[in-house]
């Protein structure tokens, strides 16, 4: 060996000793200070995940250093382990780091975990330095968020902005707290305060991405998600709400690649698996979907639509008493759910409950705006439960094609009480709400529009305040107000409802021109809705335009199967006015076989056959039938006439 090599052993072991700054490692000679510093130049760029293993390293290099400890915690938090941050923050106060300078990291990390009091009381330390306290409120401002006192939310929010006005993450979480009292316009603007103050906030992008999914639709949703994910390929939640909405927007191949990404990056994310069962539940294999629904465990037992996805494959997969477990559950939680309601309902039915049945559906099925399949569901649980003579009303009702605007279910409280809680808190539209709708169902409409344009006066940002005043003048036939109001609703969330609600009460008065684009404008951001697929569909065939309603049925058909009696009846109409008589008259059977008592299906059924001039008879005697259902109703009456005249010609031929 040289003596120069020697020098260099030398030199080596002393540093090896020595530690410190120079400390030389073997990933690839780095020092814990150039790694830090190359931590801070991955988190410029947003790739968490690189910064995360370049602090390690740090840490690894020199374990008593202190402030890429503490980049390794924020890190984590930022990534959602609050684990790994916690255990980075309490190895960092053993080599030095004063307990007041984690403080706020830590109850950020106990928040994560659930731990509400351990991180109340570090967040609410005096001692927290000045710098640091607009991170601790705003993580106690999510605390108190989640255990649902939104006024102490409210006030520290308010003091973290009056601390840091300019602050991106504090305003992203007051938008937060606006969605949830229920200003969908005021979490807007505060969504977008806090992008344009930091547009590399992906936080703000996912939150500005769900609030456009309700502001406008699905399709509008997805290039916020888009943007985010340009900044940070790798999130988390970004991917999650993408794939999801994805999903949403009908793009299913798109949907299962981010998935994939998601649990290449996550093995164990729940909503992945969630959205791969979602997409396995709408191609008809519920077995599977029922398979990847277990992988998530645990992790998604509150989430509603994981347990209503659930209940569905147990109802598909005929395991009825489980799925009437599920949703009782969510019932439990959501007892003003249409669709949860009708689905306890239907697995009732069909575990031989039929008068558990009626009980769960009479509150939809009784009212003016009940839906067909609620309608039919009643039917069958009376002639199930020995009740034949009360199934005629319900299945004349349903026989009507219509898309019924939905109103919501009673308010579970009474009008008493539900005014001492409006007398309390008369600003607040979560509380006045139930008090107008219960004003409303027990007549009082006046005074349910007077209360309701007070609210709506003060509430501006809130939907539902515009949506209860169009309500009430729909209620008093004050069709223009109505519009107003409806309109105004539009501009802050465009829903389902609010679509519904506007079409109808334009096309009422004769506006047809606007009500074909508030509907066409709804399906361009939500092309999968089976609503406003449905009603398209119903409004091209009333307008003759047979080709273009047979692709939107189709498209309800491929989502449902051929299982609902009135689309099948209407998409046979429709085959028959483009001429396609063979596909009409197979529609028209299937409609048959599944409700023969229905006029509505009856008439369609003999008038495809007719057109097709095959089967007379068949036709003559379906028609007669319809005439027996329906005695007042000339256009039967002219069709039975027809068919009669053709079999009779029919005969002479023979």
């Amino acid at each position: 060996m040289s003596r120069r090599t020697s020098l260099f052993f030398l030199t080596a072991i002393c540093m090896l000793i020595a530690g410190g700054a120079f400390l030389v490692t073997d990933m690839g000679g780095k020092t814990a200070a150039s790694s830090y510093q190359e931590a801070q130049q991955y988190i410029k760029t947003g790739d968490l995940r690189a910064a995360r293993v370049a602090l390690m390293n740090a840490v690894k290099e020199d374990p008593k250093f202190g402030q890429a400890l503490l980049a390794q915690a924020r890190v984590c938090l930022d990534l959602f382990d609050a684990p790994a941050a916690q255990d980075a923050l309490e190895r960092a106060q053993l080599a030095g780091v004063n307990k007041d300078q984690t403080a706020h990291l830590l109850g950020h990390a106990y928040w994560l975990q659930g731990e509400w009091d351990a991180a109340e009381r570090l967040l609410k330390s005096p001692s927290i330095p000045q710098a640091n306290r607009p991170y601790a409120l705003r993580i106690l401002g999510r605390v108190q968020m989640d255990r649902g006192d939104l006024a102490a939310a409210q006030g520290s929010f308010d003091e973290a902005i009056r601390l840091s006005p300019n602050d991106s993450q504090i305003w992203t979480d007051v938008a937060r707290l606006r969605f949830v009292q229920g200003d969908q316009r005021g979490a807007i603007d505060a969504v977008e305060y806090a992008f344009k103050r930091d547009p590399r906030n992906v936080r703000a992008l996912e939150f500005r991405g769900r609030l456009m999914r309700t502001q406008f639709g699905v399709v509008a949703a997805l290039p916020w998600f888009e943007r985010g994910l340009q900044i940070n390929p790798n999130d988390i939640p970004l991917l999650e709400e993408y794939a999801l909405t994805l999903g949403d927007a009908g793009r299913y191949r798109d949907m299962l690649a981010q998935t994939r990404a998601l649990l290449a990056l996550d093995p164990n994310n729940a909503k992945a698996y969630y959205a791969q069962a979602v997409l396995a539940a709408r191609a008809g294999n519920y077995a599977l979907a029922s398979r990847i629904l277990a992988k998530t465990g645990s992790t998604l037992g509150d989430m509603p639509a994981a347990i209503l996805l659930g209940a569905i494959c147990e109802l598909e997969l005929g395991n009825f008493n489980r799925a009437v477990d599920q949703l009782q559950i969510l019932l439990g939680r959501q007892p003003r759910n249409r669709q949860v309601r009708t689905l306890l309902a239907l697995a009732m039915y069909r575990a031989g409950d039929p008068l558990g049945s009626l009980d769960i559906i009479r509150e939809i099925a009784s009212r003016p705006d009940a839906d067909t399949y609620s309608l039919k569901l009643t039917a069958l649980a009376f002639v199930a439960s020995n009740q034949p003579e009360r199934a005629t009303n319900p299945i004349d009702d349903a026989a009507i094609a219509a898309i019924r605007t939905s109103l919501p279910l009673p308010e579970p409280e009474t009008l008493d009480s539900a005014a001492r809680a409006a007398r309390q808190d008369p600003d607040n539209a979560q509380t006045i709400l139930p008090y107008i709708r219960l004003l409303a169902a027990q007549g009082d409409i006046e005074t349910a529009l007077n209360e309701a344009l007070r609210l709506q006066a003060g509430n501006g940002g809130v939907a539902d305040a515009h949506i209860i005043v169009g309500d009430l003048e729909m209620a008093r036939a004050n069709l223009p107000a109505a519009i107003v109001a409806f309109q105004k609703a539009r501009q802050i969330s465009f829903t389902e409802p609010v679509m519904l609600r506007l079409v109808d009460a334009l096309s009422m008065t004769g506006r047809e021109d606007e009500a074909r684009e508030t509907l066409a404008a709804f399906l361009a951001y939500n092309p999968t809705n089976l609503s406003a697929l449905r009603l398209a569909g119903y409004r091209n065939l009333d307008a003759r335009n047979w080709d273009q309603a047979i692709i939107l049925l189709e498209r309800v058909r491929g989502r449902l199967g051929n299982n609902d009696a009135i689309l099948l009846a209407n998409l046979a109409r429709a085959y028959s006015g483009a001429r396609h008589h063979a596909k009409a008259v197979h529609f028209a059977e299937i409609a048959y076989h599944i409700a023969p008592a229905n006029a509505m299906v009856t008439h369609i059924y003999g008038q495809a056959l007719l057109q097709q001039g095959r089967r007379p008879k068949a036709a003559k005697e379906l028609l007669q039938k319809a005439v027996i259902l329906m005695p007042e109703n000339t256009q039967v009456a002219a069709a039975f006439r027809r068919a009669q005249a053709a079999y009779r010609m029919s005969a002479k031929r023979q």
